[in-house]
């Protein structure tokens, strides 16, 4: 078997066969050998052009083999220190020089994207993030790019972003003084303000202050200068002050001075807040900027402003501040007509004064120390103001009841005592109908007073009120410490209360003054009115006088009646008011309201004959026989006058007028009696006898005889009514020829004496009748019993058991009968 040649590693191994397989083995080889030259020309013949690039590529490889080894010899002969340091410096700029040709164009680009995107990034951190120092570096920011980017490329779009920054420029100095002036901006917040408009506008830490200070004066000055000025406006414009100076004493100057310091520490570039804002893209635009942006610090001046300068320039700021609040809050109280609203304007107002006003050791200023009192004065003025308005308008309650006697009642009256059509009444919704009627009656509305009685109450009720607010004034709280922030800086002079109480004082005595003067003045308004009364009251022949007095005594009534009153104390006490007048009033009121009655009462007595018999002697009873009631034409005189009392209403006729009427008729009538007895006398004799002015002797003889004569107040009742016209035909029948011896017969001398002492217990006065004892020598009111007396002494002689008879029947007949007459027994 042959031997496979190729698998054979050495030429011995293959003798280590047979022979036969060597020559196997052999002729293996040979036929291999064959077929490999064949190949090897076949290879040869087709890429011969190949085969000779080969060469020439193995030729060009020597070639480069030598020259490497002949670099390589001179490399190893060159390779030193100084040499290879030479050749790395050159590579290095060799670089650069490269680098730079592209460096440029990407700086610019980065700094023209950042540039362009800084006007949205401010706008977006002033309205989104509120961070105005933020938004400040931006600028800043933005101010280095645009100088920068505009020294490379001049360009319309370049210029645009300049007007932009312009506008950011003026829109974040407007925020800062809106940030600058609210009230609850916290001090950090300030500080930042501040670190902005020192870095925007390149100022000092003076340059700061002084900025900050001009800009809360004029913010309070602004709010001063509108057209409207309200309390509200006041009050906000101390809040500023007060904020001001707390503001002022925290931040100047130390904290403010340490704020700008931070700003200089390290480079604007280096703000995390900027990198952190998308618009901008720092990471990708951030390493191409400038390296002088990158490291821009601003510099700014710290070390100019001391705490003495602050002190000296907030004492200036707060003196034409405070100037300004007073100016303001005078013209915002001249608007307020409400006490009440002026009360609570000057307690809110020195509330919020207090932070101002409490620091008088801290700032040396007049207008500081004396601003409380300022405002004060300026409050309480104001205060005087309006009462004294409030109290003129009394004086129109003078004018309405001129004009309303000068122009006549025309409107009827209600009745003057309870009707019969007041209890017809329907008592629906409260009885209001009955009970209005009622008020009408009791302040006899329908005489025209409605008008006057409701605007004085009105007027009372605004008084009282006002009187209310200002007494509470003292019963304010005092400072409240517990609302302070900084009260231990607060030193004011003076507490609340002690202001509260001193204003109070004054206020109400004014206030007690002005109402007494504006009352006497209504009276001296009356007392003219009454005046004019008394001249047209002998002219008048109507109804009118009487019924202008009794407006009058009314209208004093009311004022009267209702009194100013506090915690069920009287204010001002008015029982003094009108008297002078009243008195008159009453003289006019009983002169008109009598003058009906006595006419027809002298009309009647004159037809009396006093020599004949009395036509009702049958009544008479006792032994002997006397009078146990009045003559028909005293009961007929009382009624008549009753009814006239009636007709201008019961309210008129209190005590004092009722005494002034009776003092006048019981006058009259004794006037007219005497008058009687004369005639009666002349016409029995021929002469008179008698002397009229005997007053004087009576006054000395009524202390000894007038002991059992009583003088009571009186009215009286219709006893037996007769035919006055029977007295009459008998005092008519044909008389003796011949004179009598005596013009008065006894029986109507004793009548006449009953009659008498009746109406002396129907005109009995008040004071008479509380005083007791001797009525003639007590007033001036004529007792008619006593005068009758003295008068008819020297013809009939009445017995003193007699006319005690006659006064105790004479009593106890008014006392049956007073109650017809009961206006006239008040």
């Amino acid at each position: 078997m042959a031997v496979d040649g190729l698998k054979l590693e050495k030429w011995e191994d293959a003798f280590q066969h047979p022979v036969a397989s060597v020559r196997g083995t052999e002729k293996q080889l040979r036929v291999a050998l064959q077929e490999k030259k064949e190949g090897l020309r076949a290879l040869v013949g087709e890429s011969y052009r190949d085969l000779l690039k080969t060469a020439e590529r193995i030729i060009e490889m020597n070639d480069s083999i030598q020259r490497v080894e002949f670099h390589l010899s001179q490399a190893s002969k060159q390779c030193n220190y100084g040499t290879l340091q030479k050749k790395a410096a050159n590579a290095v700029t060799m670089k650069e020089n490269e680098d730079n040709k592209d460096r440029k164009n990407r700086v610019t680009a980065a700094e023209l994207a950042v540039l362009s995107n800084c006007p949205v990034a401010i706008s977006r951190t002033l309205s989104r993030d509120k961070a105005p120092l933020v938004a400040a570096k931006l600028y800043i920011l933005a101010r280095l790019l645009r100088r920068s980017v505009s020294e490379k490329i001049k360009s319309p779009f370049i210029t645009s972003l300049e007007r932009q920054l312009s506008n950011l420029r003026v829109t974040i100095l407007r925020d800062l003084e809106h940030e600058l002036c609210r009230l609850d901006a916290d001090s950090s917040k300030i500080l930042q303000c501040l670190g902005a408009y020192s870095l925007i506008t390149s100022s000092s830490a003076s340059d700061t202050f002084m900025y900050f200070q001009n800009l809360r004066l004029n913010a309070v000055v602004s709010l001063l200068r509108q057209d409207t000025v309200s309390a509200e406006t006041i009050l906000e414009a101390i809040r500023l002050v007060n904020e001001n100076l707390r503001l002022s004493t925290q931040l100047f100057p130390r904290r403010l001075s340490d704020t700008l310091t931070t700003l200089k520490i390290k480079p604007i570039f280096q703000e995390p807040a900027i990198h952190d804002i998308l618009e901008l893209n720092m990471a990708v635009h951030g390493n191409w900027i400038s390296e002088s942006i990158r490291k821009y610090t601003p510099w700014l001046k710290t070390d100019d402003l001391s705490n003495d300068g602050c002190k000296a320039e907030i004492s200036s700021k707060l003196g034409t501040t405070l100037r300004a609040i007073f100016d303001g809050l005078e013209k915002a109280v001249k608007v307020v007509n409400q006490v009440e609203s002026l009360v609570q304007i000057r307690y809110n107002i020195l509330a919020a004064s207090r932070g101002v006003m409490g620091r008088t050791s801290d700032l040396n200023s007049e207008d500081l120390n004396q601003s409380l009192n300022k405002i004060r004065e300026i409050v309480n003025t104001r205060i005087r103001e309006v009462l004294n308005g409030d109290i003129g308008g009394i004086g129109v309650l003078g004018s309405e009841l001129s004009t309303l006697v000068a122009n006549g009642t025309t409107k009827k009256r209600e009745p003057a005592s309870w009707s019969s059509m007041l209890s017809s009444f329907e008592n629906a919704k409260g009885g209001r109908n009955l009970k209005a009627m009622v008020r009408a009656v009791n302040h006899s509305d329908k005489s025209g007073l409605r008008a006057i009685r409701l605007r004085h109450a009105k007027w009372v009720s605004n008084i009282a009120n006002n009187y209310i607010h200002i007494k509470k004034m003292a019963e304010e709280k005092d400072w409240d410490p517990d609302n302070d922030d900084d009260d231990d800086e607060i030193d004011a002079p003076e507490s609340l209360k002690e202001m509260n109480n001193k204003d109070t004082e004054s206020l109400l005595s004014t206030y007690s003054e002005g109402l007494l003067e504006g009352y006497r003045l209504l009276e001296t308004n009356l007392s003219t009115l009454v005046d004019g009364m008394r001249q047209t009251d002998e002219e008048a022949e109507s109804t009118l006088p009487i019924e202008n007095s009794c407006i009058a005594l009314r209208f004093i009534t009311v004022i009267r009646n209702t009194s100013l009153q506090y915690a069920n104390t009287t204010i001002i006490d008015l029982s003094w008011f009108g008297k002078d007048a009243t008195s008159r009033l009453y003289e006019f009121l009983a002169k008109g309201v009598a003058k009906k009655a006595l006419r027809g009462f002298g009309k009647d007595l004159s037809r009396r004959k006093w020599t004949s018999d009395v036509s009702f002697d049958s009544l008479w009873e006792g032994s002997p026989k006397l009078p146990v009631q009045p003559s028909p034409l005293v009961f007929k005189f009382l009624r008549a006058l009753v009814q006239s009392m009636n007709d201008i209403g019961a309210d008129v006729w209190s005590r004092d007028a009722a005494d002034t009427l009776k003092r006048n008729v019981a006058k009259s009538i004794w006037e007219e009696l005497e008058a009687s007895l004369v005639s009666a006398e002349k016409q029995t004799n021929g002469v008179s006898g008698l002397s009229i002015d005997t007053k004087e002797t009576k006054n000395d003889e009524s202390k000894d005889e007038g002991e059992g004569v009583k003088g009571e107040d009186a009215n009286g009742e219709d006893a037996k009514s007769e035919d006055a016209k029977g007295e009459d035909a008998k005092g008519d029948k044909e008389a003796d020829p011949s004179p009598p011896i005596n013009p008065l017969k006894r029986e109507q001398v004793l009548q006449t004496y009953f009659d008498t002492t009746y109406l002396d217990n129907a005109f009995r006065t008040a004071r008479r009748r509380d005083v007791g004892g001797d009525e003639k020598n007590k007033e001036s009111t004529i007792v008619l019993s006593w005068e009758f007396v003295e008068r008819t002494r020297e013809k009939i002689s009445i017995e003193t058991d007699e006319r005690e008879r006659m006064s105790r029947s004479a009593e106890d007949y008014w006392r049956r009968t007073s109650l017809i007459f009961g206006v006239l027994d008040i």
